[in-house]
């Protein structure tokens, strides 16, 4: 599946896009140097989440998803199966999971 055009003011029309990560960045991350860091987060994020073995979906949203030149962060939900359990989480992901804890990607 492809992503439809942005709409006049710069954004996805609503909807619920599937489509893989590739094409999101394709899209949304290749622009200014601000849209490759924060893409670069993205899949650092990614990377982390399926380490764990339990991620289902991977959810993307707010301005990192519009045509702005130089979103400032990424908005993602990571929708966990039921069998994820953060104590078995590997390590380098826990950050990802425990709002006591920061992991800053690169």
């Amino acid at each position: 599946m492809t992503l439809p055009p942005s709409n006049e003011y710069g954004d996805l029309p609503p909807g619920v896009y599937r489509v893989n990560i590739d094409v999101v960045v394709q899209r949304f991350g290749r622009g200014t140097e601000q849209s490759r860091l924060v893409s670069g987060r993205l899949l650092h994020i990614l990377a982390l989440a399926q380490r764990t073995d339990h991620l289902l979906r991977l959810i993307v949203f707010g301005s990192y998803v519009t045509d702005k030149p130089a979103p400032n962060d990424v908005d993602v939900i990571l929708v966990m199966d039921d069998e994820f359990r953060i104590e078995h989480c590997p390590v380098e992901a826990k950050g990802l999971f425990d709002r006591n804890c920061s992991t800053t990607p690169p």
